[in-house]
């Protein structure tokens, strides 16, 4: 096998201007152009009992929701097991892991369901179900099990299932993993072995199958049939999560009953947190205000990046001084703080974390200035505005989706700083349809969006020649380098494609990276001390969790 290795030379003699110092941040989807669209746009505990679940029932196929999965240590032998815990369930949502879409389910999931890997707080994927992932082929992989691992019904997780479960996860049209492994050309097995095919190289799969396993067969039940920690039981009409006795590394002690309360939305579950009725919640949405009642709260990092889309075609934007200088002017840490209340890691760069030794675009009025001039934009009559000719002011219009007020607050920021600057700056509200249209025709200067991306941190779907929400036609040989570069890297050559992509990206600034956003966990009581929550794994650790 061998993997192509893409070394992109960055042009040293303007990088050093173009560029303010490091600036790390925190924080899935390849969509198709309409759907595309739509998304860049969008944009001491409770003491609560539930009668008919304090004990377990028969080993059935029972279990519940989706999205993450949580590596399996040792349940501790000193955990002091808290009176009750109590989770919303959104009545309106399902329980398949690989379609609910609801925060309030999602969470319940990650309780009840495992992944092949899950991923770290610097979204490195770690092994759960998967033993050993070996690359056979360029676009080859064979996958081997954890030996021991069962399902909630007591059956052995097996090839089969995971066969099953990444095939339905990859083409059942309601999947919620399905942009996530569009990669993936075929998954088979034959023995003990995992057999997975890509239609292009990706060097980092591992990253992309934090997908929860579920028995073969039980994907029509109400809740199908998962190996993760805790199992739901239905009993007299209610719900409650219990401890799954055959855990491979034994019980979990932290609660014997966790009460399920039903919700019809998210303001529901909110509401039950303000009355203190609810132990935890978990906010997805930076639009959403913090709960109240969440006397105790925490943040987890997320991949869904805001940005600014650039109409690169366009006049005076086709030029990349242009695009870093507009970069350059763009507080990130002070946006963080003012319009997402910390609810985000400022980001410079669209991938984490931003490799060492990467002078990361940070916020340098002098260097913008400096760059624009370069691009023959200057003051040209003295009246403290910039001028692209005698006759003609530098004008910016940003577009966004009016429902969205916390996009709005970044964009009023921004066009303050930008005005300070010199640059005349209209920020223009539009309906979702009218934002459509300027995207599809291509008559926009800068839109706001906002793009769930991988692990893996692929951004081709925005800035590679045929990306389906490359609305501008970007496109320069440099960054196709250095994204198939990330994509096929050798072995012990993972470090060198990173840099070479985030060095070409900060060149040519083919988007304007603002932040990643945070996904907030509130509680009513204090949060154990070895609350350490991944991205996609919430109750990470929680065979250690105990009482306060």
């Amino acid at each position: 096998m061998h993997a192509r290795r893409i070394l992109v030379t960055p042009r040293n003699q303007r990088q050093a201007r173009r560029t303010g110092g490091h600036y790390h941040a925190g924080g899935r989807t390849i969509m198709k152009a309409k759907r595309g669209i739509a998304a860049a746009l969008a944009g001491a505990l409770l003491l609560t009992g539930l009668a008919g679940c304090g004990s377990k029932d028969s080993a059935g196929s029972g279990s519940g929701e989706t999205d993450a999965g949580q590596i399996v240590n040792q349940a501790a032998d000193n955990v002091k097991a808290v009176d009750s815990f109590t989770l919303a369930y959104n009545e309106n949502d399902g329980f398949d892991p690989l379609s609910c879409t609801s925060s309030e389910n999602q969470l319940i999931a990650q309780l009840c369901f495992e992944s092949l890997f899950a991923l770290d707080d610097n979204f490195q994927p770690q092994k759960v179900l998967c033993d050993s992932l070996e690359q056979t082929g360029s676009r080859a992989y064979t996958l081997k099990l954890r030996s021991g691992a069962k399902f909630h019904s007591g059956q052995e997780v097996t090839p089969a299932d995971v066969v099953f479960s990444l095939n339905n996860a990859r083409l059942r049209e309601d999947s919620i993993y399905q942009d996530q492994l569009s990669c993936i050309s075929s998954v088979k097995y034959s023995g003990d072995e995992v057999h997975i095919r890509l239609y292009r190289e990706n060097s980092n799969l591992a990253a992309l199958l934090d997908v929860p396993i579920l028995r073969k067969g039980t994907d029509e039940d109400e809740c199908p049939d998962g190996s993760g920690p805790y199992q739901l039981v239905t009993s007299d009409g209610k719900k409650c999560l219990i401890p799954f006795e055959q855990r491979t590394g034994g019980k979990v002690g932290f609660c014997e009953s966790i009460t399920l309360v039903s919700v019809s939305d998210a303001t529901g579950a909110a509401n039950l947190l303000s009355s203190g009725e609810l132990s935890m919640l978990m906010q997805t949405d930076a639009e959403q205000s913090p709960a109240q009642g969440g006397k105790y709260t925490a943040s987890v990092p997320t991949t869904r990046l805001h940005y600014l889309g650039v109409n690169c075609d366009m006049e005076p934007y086709d030029n990349e001084d242009v695009r870093t200088a507009l970069s350059l002017l763009l507080d990130r840490e002070s946006i963080v703080q003012t319009c997402f209340a910390g609810r985000a890691d400022a980001a410079s760069l669209p991938i984490v974390p931003v490799p060492d030794d990467v002078d990361a675009p940070e916020y340098n009025k002098e260097k913008a200035l400096e760059l624009l001039e370069d691009a023959d934009i200057y003051d040209r009559n003295d009246d403290g505005f910039l001028d692209i000719s005698r006759s003609r002011q530098f004008k910016v219009e940003i577009i966004y989706n009016e429902k969205y007020s916390t996009k709005g607050a970044v964009l009023q920021q921004y066009a303050e700083t930008l005005t300070e600057a010199g640059i005349l700056t209209e920020v223009k509200p539009l309906t979702f349809e009218e934002c459509q249209s300027k995207l599809r025709n291509e008559s926009f200067q800068l839109y706001y969006g906002e793009y769930t991306m991988t692990a893996d941190f692929d951004l081709s779907s925005l800035i590679s020649s045929n990306g389906e929400r490359n609305f501008s036609g970007y496109y320069d040989s440099d960054m196709e380098d250095a994204i198939n570069g990330l994509a096929s890297y050798e072995e012990g050559e993972e470090e060198d494609a990173r840099k070479e992509y985030a060095e070409c990206f900060a060149e040519q600034t083919p988007l304007i990276p603002i932040a990643f956003e945070r996904t907030l966990i509130s509680s009513a009581s204090e949060l154990p001390k070895q609350f350490e929550p991944w991205p996609d794994q919430i109750f990470h650790g929680i065979e250690t969790w105990s009482a306060s």
